[in-house]
């Protein structure tokens, strides 16, 4: 089908020179200007070329059909074509032209014509059915509120815990050691008697500071072209560094060896008991009353879902009477609980929770500049955030003898919450 394949040739050239004209006019009309003089020149061109096209190929088809797809196509260039509209009577003449469209040229025709029409116009063109055009050029998509994300931030044990200043990567903890502190002073025994007399000691703990930190390269096109890029980078490496060292203090707390053991399915009054003999043990290691508790989402999820053997709820949203505590409001998890000051971290990942004061457990903190060196040769920069850390957890029990126990530093009670 030689015929075919110059008619085909002849189509796809005719098509190009349109595609042409029309790229050329719709540049301008973006730019808001006349067309150019080239333009109007490359424009009568192709459009004498097209006007020989449409000749050859009505003379070389011989269908009238043809050459009313002809005429339907080039109508919009010139008005004086008339066109005449073609529809299929059936499904049937459709699917017969569709399986006939190799051996029969009158079938690629009248196809070819039912389909001039089937090009599209979409919204975005890759998600539009082909053969289609968009408005992909004209379309930007916007940004719409803040960048979410769902790690967590701030440090809510550090902030119960209260974090000392650092003035140096180790220091010495002083602390005295009193072993006669009980004995120390008894009632004299006769007038002008000699009184007790006994000496204690006053001693120092290393402390020893880490760096805690980490880097990152930044593209300078995207500083340039992102507005904000360099502050959310840096806010973000932040975040990191302060999720590790919550977590790093959650680790130096569990360190703690006073426990109080709580069973999985334990009801409201094994669960008042247990932070009842927390609070006891923590006033007999370090001579103060607890201050605060911390746990995770589970140990807090745990405490909500407990109510006493009325079916009441132990931490009531509102109004509580007689109750542990009041659940709060406004991003807060408790306004109070047992006279405790409630910390709920994402340090903490299990149901355990941890009583303490500020004697158990001590938190040093340098924080250090952020430290960025600019790279020419990849055109960027290179950042890092860190900090100087250190905890100090304080004896509560000296060692004593070879056959007594080593010393002790149980300033935090762990409730074991199976």
């Amino acid at each position: 089908m030689a015929i075919d394949g110059f008619l085909r040739q002849l189509l796809d050239e005719r098509e190009q020179k349109v595609s042409i004209i029309e790229n050329l006019a719709s540049v301008a009309a973006d730019e808001g200007r006349d067309l150019h003089e080239t333009d109007l020149s490359t424009i009568q061109n192709y459009k004498a070329r097209i006007a020989a096209v449409d000749k050859q190929i009505e003379s070389v088809s011989g269908d009238l059909e043809l050459a009313d797809s002809v005429r339907n196509r080039v109508r919009s260039l010139d008005p004086s074509v008339i066109a005449k509209d073609f529809t299929y009577r059936n499904a049937g003449e459709y699917l017969w032209d569709a399986f006939h469209l190799r051996d029969d040229n009158n079938a690629l025709v009248r196809w070819q014509k039912f389909h001039r029409a089937a090009e599209h116009i979409g919204y975005d063109q890759s998600n539009t059915i082909p053969t289609a055009g968009g408005f992909n050029g004209l379309v930007v998509a916007p940004v719409v509120g803040a960048v979410l994300n769902p790690r967590p931030s701030g440090r809510p044990l550090f902030s119960a815990l209260g974090v000392n200043p650092m003035v140096s990567g180790s220091f010495m903890r002083p602390r005295i050691v009193d072993p006669n502190f009980d004995t120390g002073v008894a009632p004299q025994g006769q007038e002008k008697s000699e009184l007790v007399s006994k000496a204690w000691d006053i001693l120092s703990d290393p402390v020893q500071g880490t760096v805690v930190g980490g880097y990152i390269n930044i593209s300078l096109l995207a500083e340039s072209l992102i507005p904000s890029a360099y502050d959310m980078i840096v806010a973000q490496m932040n975040r990191r560094l302060e999720a590790y060292t919550e977590r790093a203090a959650v680790t130096e707390m569990a360190r703690t060896t006073a426990t109080i053991p709580l069973a999985a399915d334990a009801d409201s009054a094994a669960v008042t008991q247990a932070f009842g003999d927390a609070s006891t043990l923590v006033f007999e290691n370090t001579g103060m009353l607890p201050t605060w508790a911390a746990m995770g989402a589970k140990g807090w999820g745990a405490l909500i879902g407990k109510s006493d053997l009325a079916g009441r709820p132990m931490i009531p949203p509102v109004g509580p009477v007689n109750a542990w505590g009041q659940s709060g409001g406004n991003n807060e998890f408790f306004t109070g609980l047992a006279g405790l000051r409630f910390v709920v971290t994402p340090g903490i990942t299990d149901k355990d929770i941890y009583v303490g004061n500020s004697f158990g457990l001590e938190v040093y903190e340098k924080q250090l500049p952020v430290l960025q060196a600019v790279e020419p040769s990849v055109f960027g920069r290179q950042l890092s955030v860190q900090s100087i850390v250190a905890f100090y957890r304080p004896v509560t029990a000296e060692a004593g003898p070879s056959n007594t126990p080593p010393a002790q530093n149980n300033g935090v009670v762990k409730i074991d919450w199976a």
